[in-house]
């Protein structure tokens, strides 16, 4: 199989990042894997090249300068289109203000702000026309819940950046979409243990879907956001 396109998704090893991975490959993309555990980056590049894709993986941590040079050198590297650049990665702890780490605040605001920044920053020059950004937001980038300060911030500052970057990249053709889901069923909340019903929560899948979606409109379409409602509700 050949491949002249590229997509880059981060947080990739799991979750939405790995579905989403999954149907960009199943759809003629070569998939770039960025994620901090390169077990389940192998995993998953297995999985998709035993189903006819070409996947290429990227131990990298996007919070930090020298890992996302390596991202910048593999894609300058091979030579392919940067079709699709994705943001995906993120984290969240959840805690009453008063008695929130300034250190969990630090980390949720670079690992989810800050990250796609750095990254979007460093690969534009490499983005032409045609090529597209997105951003996998959050219902708490549209509104905000107790408890959750650091992640909320994050997310609406991140499509903030989306807004901005949306704006001084359209004369060059360069797409720019958020993609607003409400609670998805992923091992983030393995982590949070919040005793949400995660069986009625949406799925990676369902993400993975919007995103193809935006993707395949015609170059002239620009689906600026996109809101993701559960009929159970936002949990």
């Amino acid at each position: 199989m050949q491949i002249s396109k590229l997509a880059i998704i981060t947080g990739a090893s799991r979750g939405i990042g790995a579905a989403i991975a999954r149907s960009l490959s199943e759809n003629g993309f070569g998939v770039l894997l960025i994620s901090r555990s390169q077990d389940n980056l192998n995993r998953i590049s297995e999985y998709l090249q035993a189903e006819g894709g070409i996947a290429f993986t990227l131990t990298a941590d996007v919070t930090r300068q020298d890992d996302l040079q390596k991202i910048d050198q593999f894609v300058k590297d091979s030579n392919l289109d940067l079709s699709v650049l994705i943001h995906n990665a993120g984290i969240s702890k959840v805690g009453k203000i008063e008695a929130f780490a300034i250190e969990d605040w630090n980390q949720i605001i670079q690992s989810n702000l800050t990250a796609p920044f750095m990254l979007t920053r460093l690969l534009l020059p490499r983005m032409k026309k045609g090529n597209q950004v997105i951003f996998i937001n959050s219902v708490a980038g549209r509104q905000s819940f107790p408890e959750w300060a650091a992640y909320n911030a994050s997310k609406h500052g991140l499509r903030a950046f989306a807004d901005t970057l949306r704006e001084e990249v359209s004369e060059r053709g360069i797409r720019v979409t958020s993609i607003f889901p409400a609670a998805v069923n992923t091992p983030l909340h393995d982590e949070l243990n919040l005793g949400w019903d995660r069986k009625q929560m949406m799925q990676p899948a369902d993400v993975a879907n919007a995103v193809m979606y935006c993707i395949r409109q015609p170059s002239n379409i620009r689906i600026n956001e996109l809101d993701l409602s559960n009929m159970a509700g936002t949990f």
